[in-house]
């Protein structure tokens, strides 16, 4: 019983903290987040792809949109999505690709909305999106996806999203290429062999963040703000417990 009622606290009291800052951010409260040199990065390289006329190459992972994972994806695809509203505003759109099934729709969709919006006039071009191999070959999708890297207008990589081991090889075939990546995951393994390659790398949460980033949106800064508040008062609380334990032992 205390358990469920630890637990209805917890989700009650996220709730309210979640309406209120949305409230007040759209009211005018400034938000500051902390600076993170990857989402700076990937602004400068969309824009470098503006510049030379070649495309940003974005590649989402293996984790579908109905695992454990999909957070994970769906903070991918919400980098896809400014990526292709920036690029195809220009007329550079990007090229996707992905290792798992769902992925595929879901990122047709996101360049087919940025296309339309852009009134991109060459038309949706159904190669923007590739599917690469099954989330349970991910070395089949790791060497599609340095096939993609190596085209002549691929001018620099960004791999968001749930990856494991085959994520080296990626790496490796954007630094013989040298271009500048991005990294952005959840998993251990993937994040010590992309901190080993790219300065630029987002950190578990730095990647579900990406919303308040990249839109900006009410809600999306204040899920943020939430989620540091919830950081401090679980911080107190485990503080408390420690010194309540020293003081009545």
């Amino acid at each position: 019983m205390s358990e469920l009622v630890l637990t209805v606290g917890t989700i009650g009291v996220t709730v309210i903290l979640l309406l209120v800052l949305t409230w007040l951010v759209r009211r005018g409260r400034l938000v500051m987040l902390r600076p993170l040199p990857a989402y700076t990065q990937l602004k400068d390289q969309a824009g470098l792809a503006v510049e030379s006329g070649s495309q940003l190459h974005l590649t989402l992972g293996r984790a579908g949109l109905t695992s454990t994972a999909t957070p994970t994806s769906v903070a991918a695809l919400t980098v896809l999505d400014a990526v292709a509203k920036d690029g195809c505003a220009n007329g550079t759109p990007p090229l996707a690709t992905v290792g798992e099934g769902t992925l595929l729709p879901a990122a047709q969709a996101s360049l087919l909305k940025a296309y339309n919006e852009a009134q991109y006039t060459s038309g949706f071009e159904p190669g923007a999106a590739q599917f690469i191999a099954a989330d349970t070959d991910p070395f089949t999708y790791a060497g599609g996806v340095t096939s993609v890297i190596h085209q002549d207008n691929v001018s620099n990589s960004v791999a968001v999203g749930r990856f494991g081991s085959e994520l080296a090889l990626i790496m490796a075939a954007g630094e013989r290429q040298q271009m500048n990546q991005i990294v952005g995951t959840d998993d251990p393994l993937a994040l010590a062999l992309g901190t080993a390659v790219s300065p630029n790398v987002l950190i578990g949460e730095e990647l579900l963040a990406s919303g308040a980033y990249l839109e900006g949106k009410p809600s999306q800064l204040a899920s943020v703000q939430t989620q540091d508040i919830l950081r401090i008062l679980i911080a107190l609380t485990l503080l408390g417990m420690a010194l309540y334990q020293l003081f009545t032992a």
